[in-house]
């Protein structure tokens, strides 16, 4: 549960969302978007996140596990959820009576799958096969595609999918790595609609997928960061997206200090002049990496930025706010998103504490309430 009575919370930017859905939207047709909305939605709250593309027309969703599902369920969410990873086999009753597609692709659970009525009404479970087709991660092997074949001759299959390992990634070896795996997905596909088993769906782009090779869309992509509002490659291009998570809070304690003195665990770095110090109430256990201090993290108040003047502790945050004492007790500030006329993304921090913009957003922790905005 967030805490409701401190002055730290995420806006979610209802209005970005939207716009990042119908530009994937309009970049994919006639291929259908499925919002990836798994680990809450990358940090931004699932349900709601899935209610406000649900409102624009998104009957697409895909989540990691069984409970991440049945959550959108229970919050109103009609239309395909798909559970991205093989669940075990005592959640498959779970899936069947929440009308949840699962993914498959171990031998045992596809026959547990076909042999066995699930749900309230006795339905054949829904799910699709997934191929590994490089990643290496989980998925059917292709090795085994005859043994499969046999176990789903006259199936109609709800899906066939896969996922690359590289696409956001623009080196001659990864695009030639990704091609291969396209080339894989195909055989693949087309060896199964030689024994008869097809699908009503088939898709492999993730949000790199789409942007980068536009032939492989095939029957829906599944968007997860870009829909967030960020590019996974973004050096090679700016397609207009705005990212939907803000972090904000509020200075709540100044102090005066003198050259010298060394503000936080580990006393690692000197004030260089006579100044101001200001409380900034979050810390890591929020979602504010440690590594953002020694890699020249700044946050935004009023319009300026002012960079971190010690580590970053767990519930709290010292800002050099340097000999000039206008901020005030109370001000707004900005950990991530834009205060004009300047902005720190997800992005930033991902390059300054040497991660990823996904690591970053799902850092944010449950302790932060979300507000739509």
């Amino acid at each position: 549960m967030g805490a409701e009575h401190r002055p730290v919370w995420a806006e979610i930017d209802a209005q970005a969302l939207i716009h990042n859905y119908r530009l994937f939207a309009a970049l994919a047709a006639p291929a259908r978007i499925c919002a990836v909305v798994k680990a809450d939605a990358y940090g931004h709250g699932a349900v709601d996140v899935a209610r406000i593309l649900h409102e624009v027309g998104c009957r697409d969703f895909a989540v990691a596990f069984v409970d991440e599902g049945v959550e959108l369920r229970q919050a109103g969410i009609d239309g395909e959820i798909l559970v991205l990873s093989e669940p075990a086999v005592s959640d498959f009753g779970v899936a069947g009576d929440a009308d949840i597609s699962l993914t498959l692709y171990s031998l045992e659970a596809i026959g547990i799958a076909l042999a066995t009525r699930f749900g309230k009404e006795g339905k054949r479970l829904s799910f699709q096969l997934k191929l590994d087709t490089g990643m290496y991660r989980a998925g059917a092997s292709l090795s085994d595609l005859d043994r499969i074949s046999e176990l789903l001759e006259g199936v109609d299959l709800d899906g066939i999918w896969s996922h690359f390992a590289v696409a956001d990634l623009d080196d001659p070896e990864s695009v030639a790595f990704t091609k291969l795996q396209i080339e894989r997905f195909r055989d693949a596909v087309e060896a199964l609609s030689l024994k008869g088993i097809t699908a009503r769906q088939l898709h492999i782009a993730n949000t790199a997928g789409l942007l980068d090779f536009p032939k492989v869309r095939f029957s829906k992509v599944r968007v997860g960061l870009g829909l967030y509002g960020y590019d996974p490659n973004p050096k090679s291009r700016s397609i207009g997206l705005r990212p939907v998570l803000s972090l904000i809070s509020k200075v709540t304690f100044i102090r005066q200090v003198e050259q010298g003195v060394r503000p936080s665990y580990g006393r690692l770095r000197p004030i260089d002049s006579d100044g101001f110090l200001g409380l900034v109430p979050i810390g890591y256990a929020d979602g504010v990496p440690r590594a953002l201090f020694r890699g020249g993290g700044k946050v935004a108040i009023n319009g300026v930025l002012f960079p971190f003047a010690g580590m970053v502790s767990m519930d709290q945050s010292v800002v050099d706010l340097g000999p000039d004492p206008r901020v005030q007790i109370g001000d707004r500030v900005v950990l991530l998103g834009s205060d004009n006329p300047v902005s720190i993304w997800a992005d930033e921090w991902a390059l300054r504490t040497g991660t990823i913009s996904w690591e970053i957003l799902c850092g944010i922790s449950k302790r932060v309430p979300r507000r739509v905005v």
